[in-house]
């Protein structure tokens, strides 16, 4: 455990630099939220921005060559890949505590309404969204590098647009049903869910990356 926590604290020494350019990124939510006032809205694309840099630790470590570094450390492959992982959730905690920060600052500041339930909806959401996303990217980093596997940062973006189309085309009988669900009616319950989901969906990612990165040469 030791070594993942030393390879968490590599991928925040090489991201710190590069800090400016991330709070640039969020400047794209903050003017999604403020124009859809909408909490839930606001977090979700907040993560779903956020989840496409996840490319960043990728890329610095392909630009100064570390994974030559990688393999001089006194540390296992499998450190290597639950350092990123961890890295990438502690990334995706930040960042949601950031989207539902700054929207209640905005729907305070625009006067518009907001509950306790619709926050722990936004988190829950954002994070499923988030956890998703890098899930499906992560193995594509380690396998490709940010370089040639600069496509896979795209994801997010397709992502956003396939969930905005299922959306778009739920009939109004059935969207009237949802709240009907027994997990949306507790949203303790559906926060606790949406946690086991995304610990289960990145266990079952890490695994596989774990398996691609074992064959590949540092």
């Amino acid at each position: 455990m030791n070594n993942v926590i030393k390879m968490i604290k590599l991928d925040i020494s090489l991201i710190k630099p590069y800090s400016k350019s991330l709070l640039i990124v969020f400047l794209v939510p903050l003017i999604v939220i403020f124009g859809t006032q909408d909490i839930i809205s606001g977090v979700i694309f907040c993560m779903s921005i956020m989840a496409m840099t996840s490319s960043y630790t990728f890329s610095i470590a392909e630009k100064n060559d570390l994974n030559r570094l990688y393999g001089l450390l006194p540390v296992t492959k499998r450190d290597i890949v639950t350092g990123r992982y961890m890295f990438s959730a502690l990334t995706g905690v930040i960042a949601v505590l950031f989207g539902v920060v700054m929207n209640v600052v905005i729907l305070t500041f625009t006067k518009k309404s907001f509950s306790y339930q619709d926050m722990v909806i936004a988190v829950s959401v954002g994070l499923m969204l988030y956890t998703l996303f890098t899930a499906i990217q992560l193995p594509g980093f380690f396998k490709f590098g940010a370089i040639k596997g600069r496509f896979i940062t795209f994801i997010p973006f397709i992502g956003m647009f396939l969930v905005g189309v299922i959306a778009k085309g739920v009939s109004p009988e059935n969207l009237q049903k949802i709240p009907d669900i027994a997990v949306l009616n507790n949203v303790s319950a559906f926060f606790a869910v949406s946690i086991l989901l995304d610990i289960v969906i990145y266990g079952i990612s890490m695994g596989f990356t774990q398996k691609l990165y074992d064959g590949m040469e540092l």
